[in-house]
């Protein structure tokens, strides 16, 4: 990898290439990574009170989730800091990709801005779902999101994460 490039694993809206292309013109998809010993959340409260995905750590030692690994260059971290409110980034995140465990850089919800009992929007479910499908996550990962409770919204294109 290139020593201006880093590694970032998408679990939520941004596995969809093209919102995450907006947001990060470098992003380059290298596949599916899956973070082990956590379960997918959406208690991370957004700007507009629904629930944006976050992870949690599991309870279970076989917990998983599924997410695409991307490319990107340094340049475009300081705009994913800024769409990534309230999250923590972690850089030294791991995860398994192609039968090895690398370190990444992903965002994790702050324990303060999460709440239990929110819902998505349909609009930010329906992103997490293109993006799975788009990269190819496993069918059953593909229904659990597709079976998600949400909230009936219009997107509001300042406040959508």
């Amino acid at each position: 990898m290139a020593k201006n490039s880093i590694f970032y694993f998408a679990y939520g809206s941004n596995m969809l290439t093209e919102r995450l292309a907006e947001r990060c013109p470098s992003a380059v998809p290298l596949g599916i990574a899956t973070a082990n010993g956590y379960e997918l959340s959406f208690a991370k409260k957004g700007a507009d009170g629904s629930g944006k995905a976050t992870l949690v750590k599991a309870t279970s030692d076989d917990a998983i989730v599924q997410g695409v690994l991307f490319k990107l260059a340094e340049s475009d971290v300081a705009a994913l800091d800024e769409v990534e409110r309230n999250y923590t980034r972690d850089d030294n995140f791991e995860v398994d990709f192609e039968q090895k465990t690398i370190n990444v850089t992903t965002y994790i919800a702050a324990e303060k801005y999460c709440e239990i009992g929110l819902l998505p929007f349909d609009w930010y479910r329906d992103f997490c779902l293109a993006g799975a499908k788009q990269h190819g996550l496993d069918p059953q990962y593909i229904n659990q999101l597709q079976a998600l409770l949400t909230r009936q919204g219009r997107q509001n294109r300042v406040q959508n994460k």
